[in-house]
């Protein structure tokens, strides 16, 4: 048995002989102990009678060993008067003789007051000071816990069309939202040029003769919602899943195989399209092989896909009209419930990047509320009275000014990758000319077309300061500005240029109207998609200065179904408000538009490819075809030393001299977001908001799964009213104990000097107990120092 358990044994069962205090220092003399001491002579003896396990093994002798005395000073704030005698007391006496209870007049000792507190009884104050820090202890620590956390929900406004109820649980066929539970190999921020990895660790890339090898390392301890473990079944099952329905950007991919449960190795046919890591390691999201591996059959690990000896039509559409009853996923969250106009997730439990650890430790709200977006107009009233908490759609005027002052809100503002282009039909005469579109782009102000093609205000749209059709944030990643104050032109708003252009092509100008070299009026239509905020106003705006230029121009509205055949297939127009887009991050997106698809095989722009492009420009230079370059523009070509930037350059001169497209300005998207019941957000982060403001999914399935945007911090929790009395007297104590500390290590060590020359148990154990007695006298004297 310790000395410890023996001192508790001793001090339920044994009394104590005698226990002594007196004051020690030389001089000292009368009622009051040396200022600032306090010395406690004690002697601790146990009864014989009483004799704990330990002791009983030790020689029986009338009387136990000399104990020495230990001497210790302890320094106090201030000086303790000594004890005096008070009135009679009454105490219980022997039984005497005959019977009847007895009583004893003595008298008690009153101990004068020290800072305000009269110092009486100390083993009374010792167990009612002991009853309160128990209950300190153990009450106070409950309590202030016992406050229930509330539920943490985030409210999200996203479009959804068709509705969760007209959808299914396939993921390959019209299936209800599936972010946040499906997830990808990794993550993709275009502004960032970046890949996260999330179901996968890392992957390499080795050219390989006729392929590029790229060998995917899955990340393990990854579990599906059912509870089974992520391996590479699943990933080759998604994959096989997008052969069966002919997913367009696995024409690049020759064959993929799985060497172990955790290896995926993809052979890319050479040359692949410029974004292929994007589309074929981050866009699919990986399914369960429990659920879809039926359509797989025979696959193995190890083992590969394309599967042989399989009908690809009867699987596909038996894939197509398979409907199983949930969605299995990685995410973190699962269906709760829905309707026509929302959905609601619950959080489960084992997410794994909350159990491996990783990011900012994973999803952090219970529940996701997602609102369906049915218009815009009918989403602006609810954004504007905070009903939600991240909202993706278009805002009017008026719905950005109030949010934008709202207190707790804020509206992210990212360039959008695209905007307004007026696209000029180069097979209709004049429009054939390439100076008559040098005119026109002349003619008109593009600072006064960007105040008017706004949508929630003049922050909405940025006016391409060089008409490339390169984002203008991003223009001088590809271009330098040496380059582009060379060879671009800004058509700056001219209308006296204007004028010489036309009258050295022999045009003509009567009465403020322009006519053409042949007699006839020159007269213009611009097309517009039909009520369109802001392309609308900006097709008028552009036939308003034309007019007042000199050219009647007419605006036509037509309906967005019906754009693709009448302008893009038939080239039936004259002028049109159209898209530049940069989706991508990469300049092919815009150039593959103009010169491969509303150019080969359709009437669209009418443009001829073949031009010419001045030495100095490019390396590449002299005749060429624009189509040609935008087909190899498109391509990932790292061999090829030109590639990319000699091929945005001659593409760059081409849209800007020839003008096929005159560049506008690019939309700016704006969100709200409620910035009191959310946090973590990129604010300031521009080229992680970048993809932020262009792809939702990014928002919810990195941002949010990642923990990085995450509720905050739970206020504090009310605390009972009689709780701060008991950790105030809490307080009291831990600064007491921390005021005796230096003064109990001496003892401590003297103690621990004395016990290497006690030859007995029960010594070790008296030398503790002065120890003990010590500390709680210390305490009977912090608790004295409370103000009455």
């Amino acid at each position: 048995m310790s000395s410890a358990r023996c001192l508790r044994s001793l001090a339920r069962s044994a009394p104590l002989r005698s226990t002594t205090m007196s004051s020690l220092g030389s001089g000292n003399s009368g009622n009051t102990l040396p200022s600032g001491h306090l010395t406690l002579d004690t002697l601790v003896e146990c009864d014989p009678r009483y004799k704990c396990r330990a002791m009983a093994r030790q020689p029986s002798s009338d009387r136990a060993p000399p104990v020495p005395i230990i001497r210790t000073s302890i320094q106090l704030k201030a000086p303790l008067p000594a004890p005096v005698l008070d009135r009679d007391v009454l105490l219980p006496s022997p039984k005497p003789a005959g019977g009847g209870a007895g009583t004893t007049p003595v008298k008690r000792l009153i101990y004068p007051k020290v800072n305000g507190h009269t110092r009486e009884r100390p083993m009374k104050l010792l167990r009612y000071a002991s009853i309160v820090l128990i209950v300190a202890i153990l009450v106070a620590p409950a309590a202030l816990s016992a406050a229930p956390q509330q539920e943490t929900v985030m409210r999200i406004l996203q479009p959804c069309e068709p509705p969760p109820p007209m959808r299914t649980w396939n993921a390959f066929y019209r299936c209800r939202p599936t972010a946040m539970i499906l997830e990808p190999l990794f993550w993709y921020s275009r502004g960032e040029r970046k890949f996260y990895p999330w179901l996968a660790e890392k992957f390499i890339e080795e050219d390989v003769g006729k392929f590029i090898k790229v060998t995917v390392k899955l990340r393990k301890g990854v579990e599906w919602s059912d509870g089974k473990p992520f391996t590479a079944y699943d990933v080759l099952t998604t994959y096989w899943c997008y052969m069966l329905i002919k997913w367009w950007p696995l024409r690049y991919v020759d064959h993929i195989e799985a060497t172990d449960n955790y290896t995926v190795i993809i052979y890319v046919k050479k040359p692949p399209h410029v974004m292929w890591k994007w589309f074929i390691l981050a866009k699919p999201k990986i399914v369960s092989y429990t659920q879809y591996g039926q359509f797989a059959p025979g696959l193995k690990v190890p083992g590969k896909i394309p599967l042989e000896g399989v009908d690809m039509e009867a699987l596909r559409k038996k894939l197509l009209d398979y409907r199983p009853d949930k969605l299995i996923g990685t995410g973190p969250y699962v269906y709760e419930s829905y309707t026509d106009t929302e959905w609601i997730y619950k959080k489960r439990e084992g997410y794994w990047v909350e159990k491996l650890g990783l990011y900012w430790g994973g999803a952090k709200f219970d529940k996701i509320h997602w609102y369906r977006r049915i218009s815009d107009p009918a989403s602006w009233p609810l954004i504007m009275a905070r009903k939600f908490d991240y909202t993706w759609t278009g805002l009017s005027p008026e719905c950005y000014k109030t949010m934008a002052r709202m207190p707790g809100y804020w509206t992210p503002k990212v360039p959008w990758l695209h905007g307004h282009a007026l696209y000029f039909n180069c097979r209709r005469y004049p429009l054939n000319i390439t100076e008559v579109r040098w005119a026109i782009a002349y003619a008109i102000d593009r600072d006064e077309y960007c105040s008017v093609a706004i949508e929630w205000g003049p922050e909405s749209v940025v006016k391409a300061e060089w008409p490339v059709c390169i984002s203008p944030a991003d223009v001088y990643y590809w271009l330098s500005k040496d380059w582009l104050n060379k060879w671009i032109n800004k058509y700056e708003y001219n209308p006296q240029k204007a004028e010489e252009i036309l009258k050295s092509l022999g045009f003509t100008k009567k009465d403020g109207k322009w006519y053409l070299p042949t007699g006839e009026q020159f007269k213009l239509t611009v097309h517009v998609p039909a009520g369109w905020a802001g392309w609308v106003p900006g097709a008028e705006n552009v036939a308003t200065q034309l007019t007042k230029f000199g050219i009647e121009t007419t605006v036509i509205e037509l309906d967005w179904g019906m754009w693709g055949k009448t302008i893009r297939e038939k080239g039936d127009f004259w002028l049109a408000i159209d898209f530049w887009t940069y989706g991508t991050m990469h300049p092919y997106d815009s150039y593959w538009r103009f010169y491969y698809s509303y150019t080969v095989g359709v009437a669209g722009l009418g443009f001829d490819p073949i031009v010419e492009v001045p030495e100095g420009v490019s390396k590449i230079h002299g005749k060429v075809n624009a189509t040609e370059l935008a087909i190899k523009l498109a391509e990932y070509r790292p061999d090829d030393p030109n590639w990319p930037k000699e091929y945005v350059k001659a593409l760059a001169y081409i849209t800007n001299h020839y003008l096929p497209v005159l560049q506008m300005h690019e939309k700016v998207w704006c969100g709200t977001v409620n910035i009191e019941r959310t946090t973590g957000w990129p604010i300031g982060q521009e080229k992680l908001l970048v993809e932020m403001g262009n792809n939702p999914g990014f928002v919810y399935g990195f941002l949010i799964c990642s923990g990085m945007v995450r509720p905050p911090a739970p206020a504090a929790p009310t605390v009972p009213p009689e709780i701060p009395e008991i950790a105030k007297a809490v307080g009291e104590i831990k600064t007491a104990v921390g005021d005796l500390k230096t003064s109990i290590e001496e003892v401590s060590s003297k103690v621990a000097a004395i016990s290497g020359q006690l030859g007995t148990l029960s010594a070790a154990v008296a030398i503790e107990g002065i120890v003990i007695i010590i500390l709680a006298i210390g305490l009977v004297l912090a608790i004295r120092r409370r103000p009455s």
